[in-house]
């Protein structure tokens, strides 16, 4: 589950990387941005490990309600042919993440040395192997709905997390480049409302096709997904908006952590609600 969780994250920002205004911030943010990458890499290829998959070993024979991950169908989740797919699967996100690693590591030299040309060839290429390795898990996953559903449930998932964690961050490196265009900021706040109308949309969407749950508690869950992964978003970038207005780049990026830990535990919740109703709430 937290394999999967930072591998959102991680595709989350490389797709911000690629999509924002680069031309307008510095080198050294990207600098930074690239080894927060490469230490999300690592601790997604660590996760993976030793065999393990996003299926733990204690969940063969459990039942399916109860298991996770890569197999193909929830059938095959409890027989030895789902775990070695599982496995496989794992294997090959695994490579994945390890190239993203090393391309990475790489990228923070570029931008360390200010050549634009490959570190923007380095954006490029991580973006690609993250949207490949999240692409090979929502054709795997055990999910009660289609592969587009799910498809739209992890990109919107990675599009909400990636542009409130890396415009977050692009606010405070407004301290030490108060010069900086404050147009870079002003598009991931219209990212971030736009990902969280995806992420809306991918919900109802399980919602209105499955139902809400019966379960008490994952009723809870269910209210704290949408506050804190959909709503809290959308309401935080009427308040940023209006902070931009005055150029006060500090209280928006105060406005912005404190949105993030919001949406870490909508986001959270959701993953939860998915691995024990394999619905992509």
């Amino acid at each position: 589950m937290i394999a999967l969780f930072v591998l959102k994250l991680s595709v989350g920002i490389t797709l911000m990387w690629w999509l924002m205004p680069r031309k307008d911030v510095t080198d050294g943010f990207f600098r930074i941005q690239m080894r927060l990458l490469l230490g999300l890499a690592v601790l997604s290829v660590l996760l993976l490990s030793a065999d393990q998959t996003w299926i733990e070993p204690a969940a063969v024979g459990q039942p399916e309600s109860q298991q996770t991950s890569l197999v193909t169908t929830p059938s095959a989740a409890s027989t030895a042919e789902g775990v070695s797919v599982a496995k496989s699967v794992a294997g090959n996100i695994r490579l994945i993440l390890i190239a993203v690693a090393i391309i990475s590591y790489a990228g923070s030299i570029f931008w360390a040395l200010g050549r634009r040309l490959p570190g923007n060839i380095c954006i490029h290429l991580l973006t690609a192997l993250n949207v490949l390795a999240m692409c090979l898990h929502a054709w795997r996953v055990p999910n009660s709905g289609s592969v587009a559903q799910q498809l739209l449930s992890d990109f919107s998932t990675a599009a909400v997390l990636g542009s409130v964690v890396t415009g977050m961050l692009l606010g405070h490196w407004y301290l030490t480049t108060p010069t900086m265009s404050i147009n870079p900021l002003w598009w991931f706040n219209k990212a971030i409302l736009v990902s969280a109308g995806l992420r809306m949309v991918a919900s109802l969407w399980a919602v209105i096709g499955f139902g809400a749950t019966s379960e008490s508690t994952q009723q809870i869950w269910l209210g704290i997904r949408w506050v804190g992964g959909i709503l809290a978003p959308m309401i935080m970038t009427i308040v940023v908006w209006r902070v931009l207005k005055h150029r006060n780049t500090q209280s928006a990026t105060g406005v912005l952590f404190a949105g993030l830990i919001l949406v870490f535990m909508g986001e959270m919740t959701a993953t939860l609600l998915e691995r024990d109703t394999l619905i992509p709430f």
